[in-house]
């Protein structure tokens, strides 16, 4: 996995404000801090929450606060509105259609016949073509790493590599991996962005919003972690 040089990580200040939902701290952030967290607070200002206290409610106001005015928060909104149920069946015969074929990339139900490059496709793609696009990259890539019989390799990706386009295809993931998580477990999916140009930046940016994931199992000794927890753990001064 190569280096994301110039890019910006989440702070440890950030990803802890993020998984104590403190928003005094979150409120604190710089633009381009708040702009890595946005997939997840605008899920939480939008999805119906478990915690139906007082307290909570006036915590979603303050985010809902942080998040006016921000350009990027509708591009998310639009691809939340997406049917999620209709997109996982496609995924799941696509993983069936690719293990009949033996893991080659040929005939793709979540995609249809490429006109251009990917990064042009998603620069003109509505948000649920964006979500298709992503997620067939992506699984094509956690194909080829189950396949590969733990041999390391690097995998070029054009949709991963494009700098315009980091952020949006950030949002992209985030918002796939909290929408589909029996689709797409996130150690899963972290194991595959270890593959990819700009994986660290990446994986740290998913893990930031689903902060929960990270502390689950997690063991004392950074021996003992799995390749992804170390990688956050380097990337982010605990």
């Amino acid at each position: 996995m190569a280096d994301s040089p110039g890019l910006q990580f989440v702070s440890s200040y950030a990803f802890e404000a993020m998984q104590k939902v403190d928003v005094v701290r979150l409120a604190a952030l710089s633009d381009p801090e708040l702009r890595l967290l946005l997939p997840c607070l605008v899920r939480m200002a939008l999805c119906a929450p478990a915690d139906q206290s007082q307290s909570w409610a006036q915590d979603k106001k303050l985010i809902l606060r942080l998040l006016s005015g921000v350009e990027a928060v509708n591009s998310i909104v639009a691809l939340l509105s997406v049917d999620f149920h209709a997109l996982e069946q496609d995924a799941r015969k696509e993983q069936q259609l690719r293990h009949k074929a033996g893991g080659s990339n040929g005939e793709s139900i979540l995609v249809s016949q490429l006109q251009h490059g990917l990064t042009l496709e998603f620069e003109h793609s509505d948000p649920l073509r964006r979500l298709r696009l992503t997620l067939s990259e992506l699984l094509a890539i956690i194909n080829k790493v189950a396949d590969s019989n733990g041999e390391f390799f690097l995998k070029s990706s054009e949709l991963f590599e494009s700098p315009v386009y980091l952020d949006e295809v950030a949002d992209v993931l985030c918002i796939l991996q909290a929408e589909l998580p029996s689709l797409l477990p996130i150690v899963d999916v972290a194991e595959a962005l270890l593959h990819v140009r700009n994986g660290e930046w990446f994986m740290c940016l998913l893990v930031a919003n689903v902060p929960d994931s990270f502390s689950e199992g997690k063991p004392s000794d950074l021996e003992e972690c799995t390749d992804f927890q170390q990688v956050v753990y380097k990337r982010v001064a605990w």
